[in-house]
Parts: C-alpha cells; sequence; structure tokens
C-alpha cells in the first residue's frame, strides 16, 4: 500500500502548501486591489491571462511528462531532464524576443490600448525562470518530493506580498504606474521560486543508472506526454485572453460604459473567482499527486489499485469541497465584500459557487485521466466545454439588464460540462462505478449543521457586541469545528454510509 500512503502524504503537503499559497495570495489580492483600484485591478486581469498563455507555451507540459516519466522509472533521469530543458529554452527563449519587439501592435490587438505596451514587457523575463522551474517541478513531484516544490510555491507569494506591503507601507496609493509595478512582482516571484528548486536539484541530483535495460530517452516520448497537456492548458489561457477581450466589449453592448464593463472584469475575476477557486488548493494537488501515483499502477496494469485510488481521490474532493460550497453559498458574498471591499449581487456569485463546485471534481478527474496517460482526453473536454463558454459569453453579455449576470451563468456552465465530459471518459477507461451517494451524502449531511450555525449566529453575533468582520470570520470557524464535528460523528453512529 506504499502507492496511497505516498499519494495522501504527498496531497497533504501539496494542500498545505497551497493553502498557504492560497492565502498569501488572497492577501496579494487584496493588497493590489486596494494598490491599483477597480479599473487598475482590471489592466492586470486583463494581462495577466495572456501572461498565462505564454507561460503555457514555454512550460510546452513539461511537469506532467517528467513526473510520469521519472515515476514509471523506465528512463535515464538525467538525460531527460537535459531534453526537457533544452525543449523548453528552445521556446521561451524565442517568446521572450516576440513579446519584445510585439509588445506594440499584440497590445493594440488584444486590448486597443498602448498602455499595455509596458506591462507586456514586463512580463518576458518570468518566461525563462517559469521554464526551468517546470522541468524541476515535475522532477521532484515524480520522485514523490512534493515538499521542495511545494516550499518553492510558498516562497513566490511570500516575497510578493513582502515586497507589496513595503511599497504600500512606503508610497501608499501615490506610486505612479501602479498597474506596471504590480506586473513587475511575476518575474520576482518566479525568480524566488527557481532559485530554491534549482538548490534542492543541486543538492540531490539524480545518480546514473545501472541497470542497463533502461531504455534511451527520445524527444517524441517527452512530447507525446507533453503537447496534450500543453494544448489543453494553452487552450485554457486562449479563452481567458479571448474572455478578456470580448466580456468587456458586450457588456458595452448590453449597455454598460466602458469604465464599468472594465470594472466588472476587473470585480468578477480578481476578486470573486479568486474566493471560489481557494478549495482547488486540494484538488489541483491531488490531480498533481494522482499523476504519478495512477502512473505507477498503470505501468503494472493494475486496474484495481486505479479503481481503489479514483474513489477515494473523489471521495476526498467532497470532504472538502461539499461544505466549502455551502458555506460560500450562505456568506461567500459577505466574505467576498469583507476580503475586496466590492459589492458583488448574489445574483452573480451564486452562479459562480455552482459552477465552483463542479469544476473541484473536473481538476481531479483531469489528474486521473493524465496519470493515465491519456492526456488528450481532458484536452479534448476541455475545447468542447470551453467552446460552449466563449458562445455563452458572447450570447448572454450582450443582453440588456442581463449581460454580468450572464456571463457568471456561462462560466458555471462550462465548468459543469467540463465535468460531466472527464467523468464519462474517466469510467470509460477504468471501468469504475462511482455510487456518488455515498461520495456525497456523508459530507452533504455534515454541512446541514454548519449552516445553520451559520444562520444562528449571524443573528446573535451582533447582540453581544460583535462587529461585521468579526462575526464572518468567526462564522467560517464555528462552521469548520461544526462540520467535522458532524462528519466523525456519523462514522461511529451512521456507518453505512460511509
Amino acid at each position: 500500500m506504499r502507492p496511497k500512503r505516498n499519494l495522501w502524504w504527498g496531497t497533504l503537503t501539496l494542500t498545505s502548501a497551497a493553502l498557504a499559497s492560497r492565502g498569501l495570495g488572497l492577501i496579494y489580492r487584496v493588497l493590489l486591489a486596494r494598490f491599483l483600484g477597480a479599473e487598475g485591478l482590471g489592466f492586470f486581469q486583463m494581462i495577466f491571462p495572456f501572461y498565462v498563455a505564454l507561460v503555457t507555451l514555454a512550460v510546452a507540459g513539461m511537469p506532467v511528462a517528467v513526473s510520469q516519466m521519472v515515476a514509471e522509472g523506465q528512463s535515464h533521469t538525467k538525460t531527460l531532464m537535459r531534453i526537457a530543458w533544452r525543449l523548453v529554452l528552445a521556446i521561451s527563449i524565442p517568446l521572450m524576443f516576440i513579446v519584445y519587439l510585439w509588445a506594440r501592435p499584440l497590445a493594440l490587438t488584444l486590448y486597443h490600448d498602448v498602455r499595455f505596451i509596458p506591462l507586456l514587457w514586463a512580463i518576458a523575463p518570468a518566461l525563462l525562470a517559469v521554464a526551468f522551474s517546470s522541468v524541476l517541478r515535475g522532477y521532484f513531484i515524480g520522485l514523490q518530493q512534493v515538499e521542495i516544490p511545494a516550499a518553492s510555491q510558498v516562497a513566490e507569494q511570500l516575497a510578493r506580498v513582502i515586497i507589496m506591503l513595503g511599497i504600500l507601507s512606503a508610497f501608499g496609493r501615490q506610486i505612479p504606474h501602479a498597474p506596471l509595478v504590480a506586473v513587475l512582482l511575476i518575474p520576482i516571484g518566479e525568480s524566488v521560486s527557481l532559485v530554491i528548486l534549482a538548490t534542492a536539484y543541486w543538492r540531490r541530483q539524480p545518480p546514473e543508472p545501472m541497470d542497463a535495460a533502461i531504455r534511451p530517452i527520445r524527444v517524441g516520448d517527452i512530447l507525446r506526454l507533453a503537447l496534450p497537456v500543453t494544448f489543453t492548458r494553452l487552450l485554457g489561457s486562449l479563452v481567458a485572453v479571448i474572455e478578456a477581450t470580448i466580456i468587456p466589449l458586450r457588456l458595452v453592448v448590453s449597455g454598460m460604459s466602458r469604465f464599468h464593463a472594465i470594472q466588472y472584469f476587473g470585480q468578477l475575476t480578481g476578486m470573486a473567482l479568486p474566493l471560489i477557486f481557494f478549495p482547488t488548493a486540494l484538488t489541483l494537488s491531488l490531480a498533481t499527486n494522482l499523476i504519478p501515483v495512477i502512473a505507477e499502477a498503470h505501468a503494472r496494469h493494475d486496474l484495481e489499485h486505479i479503481r481503489i485510488h479514483t474513489n477515494a481521490s473523489l471521495r476526498a474532493t467532497a470532504l472538502v469541497t461539499v461544505p466549502v460550497t455551502a458555506v460560500l453559498l450562505t456568506i461567500g458574498v459577505q466574505l467576498d465584500d469583507l476580503f475586496f471591499h466590492t459589492q458583488i449581487p448574489s445574483q452573480i456569485f451564486i452562479p459562480l459557487v455552482t459552477g465552483g463546485f463542479f469544476l473541484y471534481f473536473d481538476i481531479t478527474l483531469a489528474g486521473i485521466l493524465r496519470g493515465l496517460g491519456r492526456t488528450v482526453i481532458p484536452m479534448r473536454n476541455d475545447l468542447i466545454a470551453s467552446g460552449v463558454e466563449v458562445v455563452l459569453v458572447w450570447v448572454l453579455g450582450a443582453r440588456h439588464g442581463f449581460g454580468p449576470q450572464g456571463i457568471a451563468w456561462a462560466f458555471a456552465l462550462g465548468f459543469f460540462l467540463s465535468f460531466v465530459l472527464n467523468f464519462v471518459s474517466t469510467v470509460e477507461l477504468t471501468e469504475y462505478r462511482a455510487s456518488w451517494g455515498q461520495i456525497l451524502i456523508r459530507p452533504i449531511l455534515a454541512s446541514v449543521p454548519a449552516v445553520l450555525l451559520i444562520a444562528w449566529w449571524q443573528t446573535v453575533a451582533p447582540h453581544y457586541g460583535w462587529n461585521h468582520a468579526m462575526t464572518l470570520l468567526a462564522s467560517v470557524v464555528l462552521a469548520t469545528i461544526t462540520y467535522l464535528a458532524s462528519w466523525y460523528a456519523m462514522q461511529w453512529s451512521w456507518p453505512s454510509i460511509t
């Protein structure tokens, strides 16, 4: 049962790091929102999807390919690392020069605004750091030494938070070109991460293999695993770039001003979605660790263990995401206002929370499919779901009086469709038969008293002199304690549903 222990220890480590990183990221978003304002945050959020698209090209799917090949143990590791580094360098260096030389036409084509030119120049150096880091991250994950990439992830966010706090303390909001300063923190954080990963690799370099049976590595072996992942992530980045372009345009058609359209986009992607994406700290960590574990079982043709890991991972996803979704549906709008000082209506926030629930499971399922070596399938499913999402954004976003709400529903339906397609593909490949009743019933039942306690506490706390912020934070703590207590109580009193 060693693979299972490694799976959960690795998941716990990466999840802890991801939660710390998400917590720091949430603090960073709060600082950004106050530093940039709604319009400045809109500019930042519009440039960020393009940066993610560039990173996707520069990384070229290497973390998944390297981690899977290292986990299978059938390749010369040093040779694998050299080939992977050459591949990412061959892509990232030309990309840097393209961004530098074509910054003006890119800014005018994508954003219709020359103010984006220095922002594009600022993100270019990060591509080189990300390219090297991706290969190193895949190597350590393949060895299931996840504490190293976890530490680099936290350090990257911590560096940005510390620098932003220093800027705000020294200059407040009176610094010129604030969006440019915020974008410059991207390559700085990536460089901190690279230093940690490179130092760890230098101290733990893989030994030369003694087994003559180890097969030689071909570039095609790496690309076969890497390219579908690249296309999947590039598709997501491309969709984000398209949405960053068309959402403000369609909202203008619906009757909003250009200023308010950009402001809404900044609130949607920089204030509402980060809170909803917070639970993906677990599912992304789980998906990352599932790749080498499933790959190891797949190499042994052990279908039974693949099904066991699939069921356990879906139950773990439900354990966290069901109560989080319940809390967000109950007080999510108030939490968002507390953190970001924005007034996002519930008719926009609730569809995003509903769609996010399916997104959490979708990420886990995509990790299972990639561990099986079927990296093309999540790419195909994402392509279908993203196409539907963009069409819905275009159609619903321009409806007078319904544009902002329509865009929220377009996001939610895209998440749901991707989940359905990946689940069907997983069942077909593994012959896994999911009992969603058993997966969901205990988390749902345990969430009920937590939600009721939140409603009671919201009514009672003001009478004891608690202010709004302390009431909300206490609600989250009380809900967490109540949920865990209810969940464990059912394990002993009602074992038939576990």
